[in-house]
């Protein structure tokens, strides 16, 4: 049977914008978790049936094929990875601040010169008529600039086509403001920063996406279970309403006991429609994040789903804090991009302190040809009465001091809520625990009723609605258990990191 991944690719019949997610990645961890052994989910077919015209496709999908695809196939990150294009652009573009700028001109010009009184022969009245002599000239200038890094800025001029003056060149040096490599490459190491950011921000939307994909994922998982529920609950109180139906037509139960099994058995009915449809919305919203209009029905994989489970359970119990917050410190993109927000504002504040300088220039300006000329000199330029100047200063400064609160803010932050999310996996891992217990024993007490032959139909009722509330609750402990597990990889910014070797790659995104 053909991959999911392949199927749907083939659906579109275009080539796919396959994203990969370089910038720094380490080692692969283990794979996200998904759902424990005892939850009742529906297996996988082993071959595609032929399916009705109409019907959706049943197709089975794991975790690493759903965040395979929605790399590859959702709009949103194919829009961002095409802003990309344009962002590294502006950096090279930034780049070549210093590289010679080349103007060749070409002139053509038409004079006019009309005659009037002019006394002369035939021809030379003629002449006149016709509105006198045009003239064409024409004139090629090749100019060139280049700025150091220096701040020296040459200008060089070439008119081949003119006898004479043909080389002009005029060198302008700046001594006290624009002067130093440090200073006029400052827009240049900001652009670079700023690609850097851009890059992070990339990565940011890719994490958010794919954990967007894993609690999709988990949704699709969680109605998958819960109508297996609500279909093994529709079936038990199915057979207890024809237990209790016989014993009335044999006169051993009086009509009116039949009121609790026909109540119990539509609101079984009533539940697994609900569920059906919880289970049609969760598919529809993973089509959505992937990117296809396909009638495609997914379906998760039981013995994939344990494997995953149960390695999010080891590792959320073996992590610890302070490694955790170190990894977070590391890796968080929003932390890294303050980081180059303050490099670039103490940028700003070199060029605002840099402004508050004398302008004085060395020029030196001359021509070269049948007579060359050359002059040097020095040009001293300051606009008092100006309050801008001192007014970037000062904002600067205070900008810079802000960023400082804001890094010291968001590490605490970090800190704080990578803590915190820790916490809250394995609180809800040990809600797990208790849950299980909660739905061994109400199926317990079901097996022991049916085993004395449910003799207190009251309470056969309610001991088959508590089983189906343990099952619903312990599947609630479980699919917020694997949520909290992706908010906490999202948190210390290892989402990536965790499914590099599980996911398709490709170099789009290798930075």
């Amino acid at each position: 049977m053909a991959t999911l991944t392949a199927l749907i690719r083939k659906s579109l019949g275009l080539p796919w914008v396959r994203l990969a997610l370089g910038l720094g990645l380490g080692g692969a961890i283990a794979p996200f978790p998904a759902l424990a052994e005892s939850l009742p989910l529906v297996p996988p077919p082993t071959e595609a049936a032929p399916v009705p015209q109409g019907e959706p496709q049943t197709v089975p999908l794991t975790l690493s094929d759903l965040l395979t695809l929605t790399l590859e196939g959702n709009r949103d990150l194919r829009n961002r990875v095409l802003d990309r294009t344009v962002e590294r652009q502006t950096l090279a573009a930034a780049e070549q601040t210093f590289d010679p700028r080349f103007t060749p001109t070409l002139e053509v010009n038409a004079t006019l010169t009309e005659f009037g009184g002019v006394e002369g022969s035939e021809s030379e009245l003629g002449a006149v008529l016709l509105g006198g002599r045009t003239d064409f000239d024409q004139r090629v200038l090749l100019n060139t600039n280049l700025v150091t890094r220096l701040g020296t800025d040459i200008v060089l001029g070439l008119t081949p086509l003119e006898g004479g003056q043909l080389f002009q060149f005029r060198v302008s040096q700046p001594l006290l403001r624009g002067f130093g490599a440090a200073i006029n490459e400052a827009p240049v190491n900001q652009a670079r920063l700023g690609e850097i950011s851009n890059q992070l921000a990339l990565r940011q939307t890719v994490i958010d996406t794919l954990t967007t994909a894993i609690v999709g994922y988990n949704d699709l998982v969680n109605a998958q279970a819960q109508v297996e529920i609500q279909t093994q609950a529709l079936a038990r109180r199915q057979r207890q309403l024809e237990i209790v139906q016989a014993l009335v037509q044999a006169g051993r139960r009086a009509p009116i006991d039949l009121f609790d099994p026909e109540r119990s058995l539509a609101d079984a009915e009533g539940s697994l429609v609900n569920a059906q449809n919880q289970l049609d919305q969760a598919n529809n919203t993973l089509l959505n994040l992937i990117g296809t209009d396909r009638n495609l029905r997914f379906v998760v994989s039981l013995d994939a789903v344990r494997e995953l489970y149960a390695i999010a359970a080891e590792e959320v119990l073996a992590y610890q804090p302070e490694a955790l917050v170190a990894v977070a410190l590391a890796q968080r993109t929003d932390y890294r991009q303050a980081q180059l927000q303050q490099q670039q504002q103490a940028l700003d504040l070199l060029i605002a302190q840099d402004e508050l300088r004398w302008q004085l220039n060395a020029v030196a300006d001359g021509t070269l040809g049948d007579s060359s000329v050359g002059v040097l000199g020095l040009v001293a330029t300051r606009v008092f009465g100006d309050p801008d100047p001192e007014t970037n200063r000062v904002a600067s400064e205070i900008a810079l001091q802000q960023q400082d609160n804001t890094l010291a803010q968001l590490q605490n932050e970090i800190r704080n809520d990578a803590i915190a999310r820790l916490a809250e996996a394995r609180s809800n891992l040990q809600q797990v625990e208790a849950a299980e217990r909660a739905t061994l024993n109400a199926r317990r007490q079901v097996d022991a009723d049916q085993a004395r032959g449910g003799r207190d139909l009251f309470e056969a009722i309610s001991q088959e609605e508590s089983l189906v509330t343990a099952q619903t609750n312990e599947l609630a402990a479980r699919i917020a258990f694997l949520n909290s597990v992706a908010r906490l990889d999202q948190t210390v910014g290892i989402t990536l990191e965790r499914w590099v070797g599980e996911i398709n790659l490709s170099p789009e995104l290798q930075e």
